[in-house]
């Protein structure tokens, strides 16, 4: 299964007058959709079953089957319009948050960035000017998500003779990472959950992304770019103490693609940064659960 490559759109519309809607389907899946009558955004949107894994007051999550496919769709409710930009391959402009991160899903595979298979997508537009969305991907079944590893069977990962494991996994993270940001790209919350391996038992994993809501393209901050994503992910990946310090060193000379060259003076420095903001992440976190705990403890009093 070929997560980086390019996806083809086919688009349908209707609805009456103030309340149009589109709805954007991956062609791979078009035949099923159509099969399943899902052709236009009340049937796609109003989809029951499944199980619901996610359900906040504005979004939910939805895990359901079609077929052989286990799909996710993520429902967004009554949102303001965004600016919005323009879907690649087809005539529409998205303005929610699912057309965003369907958007960024489609971009990220046309520069052969491997992400979740992106299923749908859809928007309704309401006569009070706000916007209903949906967005599908499918389940990333066999990857695995690198934080899973780490919590749950670090025992894969951990000692000497996993060492090589670890040092492949630093290379796709440090590859993707770079060819992330030449793209254009900085995923703002790149961190072991949306990390996902594939084959990472023998030799180097095929690597993908997922959850593509924070996706930075602002081209005068790319050089915090790697300091950004490579703290974020140096963070998230502490747990059970898998991978050391010169695995984290070997992690950021795999980015500047220098594995058996030194760095130079500013990559030195802006090592030293990525260091420095992983501990600001640290401290940052560790009082906002601090005042959580703190919260539920006065709230369980009251």
């Amino acid at each position: 299964m070929d997560l980086a490559l390019p996806v083809k759109l086919v688009d349908i519309c209707g609805g009456a007058k103030g309340e149009e809607w589109f709805v954007v389907i991956n062609q791979a899946y078009q035949a099923l959709f159509a099969t399943c009558g899902l052709d236009s955004f009340q049937a796609i949107y109003d989809l029951g079953g499944g199980t619901v894994v996610k359900h906040q007051a504005d979004r939910s999550v939805l895990r359901f089957a079609l077929a052989e496919s286990v799909l996710y769709l993520k429902r967004h409710e009554r949102e303001t319009r965004l600016k919005g930009g323009k879907l690649a391959g087809t005539s529409y402009r998205w303005c929610s948050e699912g057309g965003k991160e369907f958007a960024f899903f489609h971009a990220f595979r046309a520069h052969g960035l491997a992400t979740a298979n992106p299923v749908a997508m859809g928007e309704r537009f309401l006569a009070d000017g706000r916007v209903e969305s949906f967005f599908i991907t499918e389940d990333f079944a066999p990857f695995v998500q690198l934080e899973e590893l780490i919590r749950h069977t670090p025992e894969v990962l951990l000692g000497e003779k996993n060492k090589m494991k670890r040092l492949n996994i630093l290379k796709a993270v440090g590859t993707y990472a770079r060819r992330m940001h030449q793209s254009g790209f900085n995923h703002q919350d790149f961190n072991a959950t949306h990390v996902l391996l594939h084959g990472f038992e023998a030799g180097v994993p095929d690597m993908a992304l997922f959850d593509l809501q924070r996706v930075d393209q602002r081209s005068w901050q790319k050089i915090r770019w790697p300091i950004k994503a490579l703290a974020e992910f140096n963070y998230s990946s502490r747990e059970n103490q898998v991978f050391s310090n010169a695995e984290r060193l070997f992690l950021f000379h795999v980015y500047c693609d220098k594995v058996d060259q030194p760095l130079s003076l500013f990559e030195k420095i802006q090592y030293q940064w990525t260091c420095a903001k992983t501990e600001r992440i640290a401290r940052h976190t560790a009082k906002r659960q601090a005042r959580n705990r703190k919260r539920r403890i006065n709230s369980s009093l009251r």
